[in-house]
């Protein structure tokens, strides 16, 4: 099934839904002050190839549970034994349940009670994402809050309709095979805001580490957890983030950042984890910083319009690739490439503010097994794709100027701005 056609409705919310979703999931006003530290919230979409992995995942959270400390809710979805690698465990049921995550040692069947059963709900929908954190706050209140995204992912690319039906190889994020809709970037920030912004994010799919990703939330979470790279089908963590959430519930959304990011290192360092030969990224991010750091590459791209082209050419050529897309660079490699080998005096001291700012103001914590992964990367195609133009991050910046300049590079000589 192709995606609807994208629409103006699609990336923004208007004044009825929005009132709708935060009436839903209103608490009442006299709600006494809340006695958990955190509510973790999970949204877990597995109605495509990765069903049995959704399981598999929430059988792990059970391991510990919700506390009088922390609460652990969960949407799951399941699909209707259509899809390749389909689950039929645990009794084969289908459709949309949300649960209270409660502890237990049996990891091969999940055992916390069903809440809510939505049916056939859409999470490839940004308002069922919405209604989800809505509803978990108003239900578990606390001080504060960490989402969780569960699927694929490929950085900030929508579907790509030309792959269709082989949704294996898509583009986007949480991606509902029944429906055929994804969430894109800013359909997320669209969920985010009406439902109030969280404190602690991840974005457990590939490549999403991205800036115009991060820069796209950046007022709608403190923090940001994901990946530059691809990441592998088993990463067993969601009990060890729990375990440490519950042993320290007072640790502030960098806390959980820099504890996502080591306990995803350990996992793979300390028990020899299959990564399934894809190079291993996790990072975490203050999102605060994404402003400044725009700010910044916006000076270093005007510099660098007119830097020599074979120092550009090489930068695109040699600088770190994530997954299976070449146009996602790392940034801080891409700059440093650049930065080496210009001779302008500008560019070279612009390109270490970058690279200084992304080390010490940006980066909560960062960990990769390729020395050229530092935490953060972004978009320098070969040939320019105009729905990044829809995106905050070029309409406020200046980066999709220098991406089509980018893109128009084909030889020693190219043409200056």
């Amino acid at each position: 099934m192709l995606a609807p056609p994208v629409s103006a409705s699609d990336f923004s919310l208007n004044s009825a839904a929005l009132a709708d979703l935060q009436t839903a999931g209103a608490p009442a006003a006299s709600s006494p002050s809340p006695a958990r530290d955190w509510t973790v919230m999970v949204f877990v979409n597995g109605k495509n190839n990765l069903e049995s992995s959704a399981l598999m995942d929430v059988n792990q959270m059970e391991l510990v549970g919700a506390t009088g400390k922390v609460g652990v809710v969960v949407e799951m979805g399941r699909m209707n034994g259509q899809s390749e690698g389909d689950d039929h465990s645990e009794g084969d049921w289908t459709g949309v349940r949300r649960y209270l995550v409660t502890r237990d040692a049996d990891t091969a069947r999940i055992n916390s009670p069903v809440l809510e059963d939505l049916g056939k709900a859409d999470m490839g929908s940004w308002k069922e994402l919405a209604a989800f954190v809505l509803w978990a706050k108003a239900n578990y209140p606390a001080r504060r809050y960490a989402l969780a995204m569960w699927d694929h992912g490929n950085g900030w690319k929508p579907l790509d309709p030309a792959n269709a039906p082989d949704f294996y190889h898509v583009k986007g994020f949480s991606l509902d095979e029944e429906t055929g809709r994804e969430i894109s970037v800013p359909q997320l920030a669209a969920a985010l805001k009406a439902a109030g912004g969280v404190n602690f994010l991840m974005l457990d799919g590939c490549n999403m580490q991205m800036a115009s990703v991060a820069y796209e939330l950046k007022d709608y979470a403190e923090t940001l957890t994901a990946s530059e790279e691809s990441e592998p089908g088993v990463v067993l963590r969601y009990a060890q983030v729990l375990q440490q959430l519950n042993a320290r519930p007072g640790m502030d959304a960098a806390g959980l950042a820099a504890a996502a990011v080591r306990i995803y290192r350990d996992y793979f360092v300390n028990t020899a984890g299959d990564n399934e030969g894809v190079p291993l990224t996790q990072s975490a991010l203050r999102l605060a910083k994404m402003a400044p750091l725009r700010a910044r590459l916006d000076a270093w791209a005007a510099a660098a319009l007119r830097a020599e082209p074979q120092v550009l050419l090489a930068a695109k050529k040699n600088a770190k690739i994530f997954g299976e897309d070449p146009e996602f660079k790392d940034l801080y490699d891409f700059v440093e490439l650049v930065t080496a080998g210009t001779a302008q005096p500008g560019l070279k001291a612009r390109g270490r503010e970058v690279m200084e700012f992304i080390k010490t103001e940006l980066l909560i914590e960062n960990w990769a097994q390729d020395a050229a992964s530092h935490g953060l990367s972004i978009y320098v195609p070969d040939a320019y794709d105009p729905l990044y133009d829809g995106l905050a991050w070029a309409k406020d910046g200046s980066w999709d100027e220098f991406a089509k300049f980018m893109a128009a590079i084909k030889g020693p000589a190219p043409a200056r701005p």
